[in-house]
């Protein structure tokens, strides 16, 4: 039997989870914003996801791109489970949404008592609980901007994995390195930092594949906001994402093409889940 992807694997371990709650559970709102897309519950929970805009081509054409949701102004109408499910659509707008509604949740659960076998830190960067040691190899798999504003000035060896090159400043395409060259570049860092946008895309099991089993990897940014237990057992020592503290502020940013940055500063606080079995705590 084929392996299953690991977002699959997680969005049926929150089925089996909140088996219960998902009868009673429902969307009461949700955006599709320019950079990320978002949910409340009626719980009154909320979970974002990146919006993959360039992973949808007809983007430039509205009639074509009408097909892409053609149950739009329509969704919150649909029973929870089917949006969770939408997260292992190859409809990335559809992918958004289910992850979305994956991490809100997350999120639900945490706050309702239920048990997990991670260390959960608030307030944290996730990077700095990845041990960045002064010979480590880094990737980045992504154009964390902050990162590598305070990576490129630590005298670490640099790479940075991205589709996009015009993403990275002249000055930067040094440590550029293209997806094509991917496996070579993962298996011979120390450290790996992935963008949760890959798990949208759906990139997240390939780039995972190609990881060293004593490399120490990290997922980082808003979308990496789920239960981390399957990512955990695939070698990852670090979810880094954010509990959403304000959904309907969180809301009305994202309707006016709010970024990350703008979440962090006025509804999101930082949560890491830190794998603390099998040896993925670095003292």
């Amino acid at each position: 039997m084929a392996k299953r992807a690991i977002l699959e694997e997680t969005v049926q371990i929150m089925r089996d989870r909140m088996r219960r709650e998902l009868t009673s559970l429902a969307v009461e709102e949700l955006r599709i914003g320019v950079f990320f897309t978002g949910v409340r519950l009626k719980s009154g929970h909320g979970g974002v996801a990146f919006t993959p805009i360039r992973e949808i081509p007809e983007a430039v054409c509205c009639p074509t791109s009408a097909a892409r949701m053609p149950d739009a102004g329509n969704l919150t109408r649909k029973n929870i489970d089917e949006l969770l499910g939408y997260a292992m659509s190859p409809n990335p707008i559809k992918s958004a949404i289910g992850v979305a509604v994956l991490n809100a949740l997350s999120h639900y659960l945490l706050e309702n008592g239920r048990p997990w076998h991670y260390d959960i830190h608030y307030g944290r960067d996730g990077i700095d609980l990845l041990k960045i040691r002064p010979h480590d190899t880094i990737c980045l798999v992504g154009a964390f901007t902050p990162y590598i504003r305070r990576l490129k000035t630590s005298g670490n060896r640099l790479f940075i994995i991205e589709k996009t090159a015009e993403a990275l400043r002249p000055e930067e395409m040094k440590y550029y390195r293209p997806p094509s060259q991917a496996a070579h570049v993962l298996a011979e860092s120390d450290v790996v930092v992935i963008t949760g946008s890959a798990i949208v895309n759906h990139t997240i099991d390939g780039l995972l594949d190609h990881t060293e089993a004593d490399s120490r990897v990290g997922i980082i940014g808003p979308t990496a906001s789920m239960i981390p237990d399957v990512y955990f057992r695939e070698g990852v020592g670090v979810m880094a994402g954010v509990r959403i503290t304000d959904p309907g502020l969180m809301l009305r940013i994202l309707a006016e093409a709010g970024s990350g940055s703008h979440l962090s500063n006025a509804c999101a606080q930082r949560i890491v889940f830190v794998n603390n079995d099998g040896g993925k705590v670095w003292k």
